[in-house]
């Protein structure tokens, strides 16, 4: 795809050689096969209701794949409600009227993989912290396992 070809080139000389498929990248997309509806998969409460539960999260997805084809990576979308029933959202079905500045977030696999009709992709999700930053962690667990990306945010934090 043109997206994981961009993210290909954009090596790094003073970077580990694969760094590039261990950040997110904010990316309008357009121009693309979606394999499966979005899922959630991480949700927040602001303030913390629960002084004892941090922001860190862990979540699987499970998304059916009904056409053979090449998997690149994940999309991921916004979506919040702000008070009562204001929302803003950049999720496809729910997408908030007139929201031009947000963009949906890539998360890349190192090496793209074959996927059969009628397979289920399964991807397991991190939101990692530390006192410091932020950062998140991703891997294909089925049909077959990629690494883990960015493990111990080795390639892209968030600071905090």
């Amino acid at each position: 795809s043109k997206l994981y070809n961009e993210v290909r080139a954009c090596r790094e000389k003073d970077h580990d050689p694969e760094a590039q498929f261990e950040m997110p990248y904010v990316v309008r997309l357009h121009n693309f096969h979606q394999l499966a509806p979005p899922k959630a998969c991480f949700s927040f409460r602001h303030p913390n209701p629960d002084p004892l539960k941090d922001n860190n999260r862990y979540q699987t997805l499970e998304f059916q794949v009904d056409v053979n084809t090449v998997l690149h990576g994940f999309a991921g979308y916004f979506e919040t409600t702000l008070y009562g029933d204001i929302t803003l959202s950049i999720r496809p079905e729910t997408h908030s009227p007139g929201m031009f500045s947000w963009f949906p977030i890539f998360f890349p696999i190192k090496q793209p993989m074959s996927v059969q009709a009628g397979e289920k992709i399964e991807v397991a999700f991190w939101r990692c912290s530390n006192s410091k930053k932020v950062w998140y962690e991703w891997a294909v667990v089925s049909p077959m396992c990629s690494v883990i990306h960015n493990t111990t945010g080795r390639s892209y934090t968030i600071g905090l």
